[in-house]
């Protein structure tokens, strides 16, 4: 990608800010830092390079994993978020679009390339991500707009979860589902295209972002996403639309770009760690740059709080890191630690669930999803067991959700109703969910 150059006094206003990926925490004077990593795939001297960040400007806050395969840093002050930006710019780490109304970090499945009868779909989304940040429409956008692409009909990277999911099903074609989205009222996308030629992602990518530009609200944040237009003009007008959009921007000429190719039978996932609340120490994280440098190593930040690691040869984990590795999925948003939005303490819960969890292995492979309010950032009215925070009569609550398909298809998890109270910690937990799994 080609940014500029974070500016030694740059003060960036409150918009900016969250362009930027900074965000004001609700601890006073205190903001966190979003870095963009295009399909979370991050080399060694990167992973050194948030880890030491983190070290120097708060030595006692873990670096935090995100679902859109970012990485967060926590309680810098103001001052400190343009310092670690320009180390971060040197580093070859950009936060622009990491935040704000802005085309958020486009997202890859961990093992595309990688994983068997996958297509390696991580160039063409860089590529487009490098197109897409050229154009006009992108700098005037209602409210954010999300890509993923999943290298096979697994659908990992949660296609019906965006605005627009692109699933790879031959090395010529893909699969396109367009105008998904969560939030307090969460809507799955739908199938767009069938076998939509790799050459015409560009073309498809302008039309959406052009048309969501000028036809998305303006007015309500809360009806703002490209869904929303979907939503307001009814499936058909809305498919039409797109679809009379693209047939003309196809008409522009666009970067070349080769077919898909397929994995690499050598490489094989050595370990998937599995960090139960997106928390990983800055000494976790340069011991995990150290090992992949050593032994020649792929790491892939996942949409779960985990690590992938890939190689051709057996890698021994230390205890710090082999810890993470086989336990349940846990994803939690930051939630009421430092997010001003926050009703309940999701790290909290995440470590409560894991210390249960990891002991019994009839629930070695259980997913539990935690957010912190109805903004739904861990995904969780979209998955097998969500959890969300509410607040309710002055009062914070928890809402438990069933049954979702965790955006790899049109299925939204259904409420189950618990009984509500005041106290979060007093709820036991891990039994609610034992009682949930069927």
């Amino acid at each position: 990608m080609e940014y500029k150059k974070p500016d030694d006094a740059l003060r960036f206003s409150a918009a900016a800010d969250k362009l930027h990926g900074v965000y004001p925490q609700k601890q006073a004077g205190l903001y966190m830092q979003r870095i963009k990593i295009p399909g979370g795939k991050i080399s060694p001297p990167q992973w050194r390079t948030a880890a030491q960040i983190q070290k120097t400007f708060s030595p006692d806050t873990s670096v935090h994993l995100t679902t859109r395969q970012d990485i967060e840093l926590h309680n810098l002050s103001l001052e400190d978020t343009v310092k670690a930006q320009r180390i971060l710019f040197d580093a070859g780490l950009f936060v622009y679009g990491s935040g704000g109304d802005s085309l958020r970090n486009i997202t890859v499945c961990g093992g595309c390339g990688l994983c068997k009868d996958s297509f390696d779909v991580f160039d063409i989304a860089i590529a487009l991500e490098r197109y897409l940040q050229s154009l006009a429409a992108l700098s005037n956008l209602p409210r954010k707009f999300k890509i993923s692409f999943s290298g096979c009909r697994e659908n990992c990277a949660k296609p019906y979860l965006n605005d627009i999911g692109f699933i790879a099903v031959s090395e010529k074609h893909f699969d396109v589902i367009i105008a998904g989205s969560l939030g307090p009222v969460p809507a799955a996308g739908i199938k767009a295209y069938n076998n939509l030629p790799v050459s015409d992602i560009f073309a498809l990518c302008r039309a959406a972002l052009e048309m969501f530009a000028e036809l998305g609200e303006r007015n309500n944040r809360r009806k703002a996403r490209f869904r929303h237009v979907r939503q307001k003009l009814g499936d058909g007008v809305f498919l039409a639309e797109l679809d009379k959009r693209f047939k003309q921007a196809l008409k522009e000429p666009y970067p070349k770009i080769d077919l898909l190719t397929k994995n690499n039978p050598d490489i094989k996932l050595l370990h998937r760690l599995n960090i139960p609340d997106g928390d990983i120490s800055a000494e976790q994280i340069s011991l995990l740059a150290d090992l992949c440098e050593r032994f020649g190593v792929e790491s892939r930040i996942n949409f779960e709080h985990g690590i992938e690691l890939y190689g051709t040869n057996p890698l021994n984990l230390p205890e710090s890191l082999k810890q993470f590795e086989n336990g349940p999925i846990i994803i939690a948003c930051q939630g009421g630690r430092t997010c001003p939005q926050g009703l309940i303490n999701c790290q909290a819960a995440a470590l409560k669930i894991r210390d249960t969890f990891v002991k019994d292995k009839r629930f070695a492979n259980i997913r539990v999803n935690i957010s912190g309010c109805p903004n739904n950032c861990a995904h969780s009215t979209a998955a097998a067991i969500g959890l969300v925070g509410l607040r309710r009569n002055n009062k914070d609550h928890l809402q438990l959700y069933i049954g979702g398909g965790d955006g790899k298809n049109r299925n939204l998890a259904q409420k189950r109703e618990i009984e509500s109270v005041e106290n979060i910690a007093s709820i036991n937990l891990p039994e609610l969910i034992k009682a949930q799994d069927t």
